[in-house]
């Protein structure tokens, strides 16, 4: 198992080591630099960071190291294009996925959205492949409040206002609008993704769930070695 867990790790840029204890990710950490170390490879410390989900920060934090080296104690941190924080809060992750989308709208605005050579439908196309995307990415593993969601909705509702032409004086209600643009809100876009990735996950067999979150289990190998 040590041998298929480390060729498989070997071909990923990034990994992640989930834990319940302190004691069991020190373990799962030295597992993994002694399997690297044999297998000719060395963990590189600097590039690791630990995120713990506590209530309090205080200098009793416990500490990790790997081959001696200490491993730096993030509040936050970036994985998969995902901001993760230690609270286990949507707003970082909220906010720099409203600035990308906002940057992507940008780029396509005068080219695409502003252009009257297109059609609505195709402009909402474009806005729902690319936009709506870089908007929603990750929302999967979201549990989003309801401030986090009418921050969401301001902006689509903002640059659906901007394709379709609607001024401010015109009044049009959201349902008239998402009607015309035959499109959603996002609390309903946001659902929808959601459902069809547990979807995916029900159809998967146990084992590939076991893989996909993959959960180290080194630990209960050690000790049954």
């Amino acid at each position: 198992m040590m041998s298929t867990e480390r060729k498989r790790r070997q071909n990923a840029d990034d990994d992640a080591l989930p834990a319940h204890s302190a004691a069991i990710l020190q373990s799962s950490l030295d597992m993994l630099s002694t399997a690297y170390r044999r297998a000719g490879l060395t963990v590189n410390a600097k590039k690791m960071e630990v995120r713990s989900l506590v209530t309090n920060h205080d200098s009793s934090a416990s500490l990790f190291t790997v081959r001696d080296d200490l491993l730096v104690q993030a509040r936050e941190f970036t994985y998969l294009a995902s901001i993760l924080s230690d609270d286990c809060r949507l707003e970082s992750e909220i906010e720099h996925c409203i600035k990308a989308a906002s940057s992507a709208y940008g780029r396509l605005l005068h080219r695409v959205f502003l252009n009257r050579d297109l059609a609505i439908p195709t402009k909402v196309a474009v806005y729902k492949a690319v936009c709506v995307s870089v908007l929603l990415y990750g929302c999967e593993a979201w549990t989003p409040y309801q401030c986090h969601i009418k921050a969401l909705e301001a902006f689509h509702v903002r640059w659906l206002q901007t394709i379709l032409g609607v001024r401010w004086w015109q009044k049009m209600p959201h349902i008239e609008m998402f009607s015309k643009a035959e499109i959603t809100m996002v609390k309903h876009l946001l659902a929808q993704r959601q459902l069809r990735w547990l979807q995916h996950l029900i159809r998967l067999p146990d084992q590939s769930i076991n893989q996909f979150l993959k959960w180290p289990k080194w630990h209960n190998h050690c000790k049954d070695h």
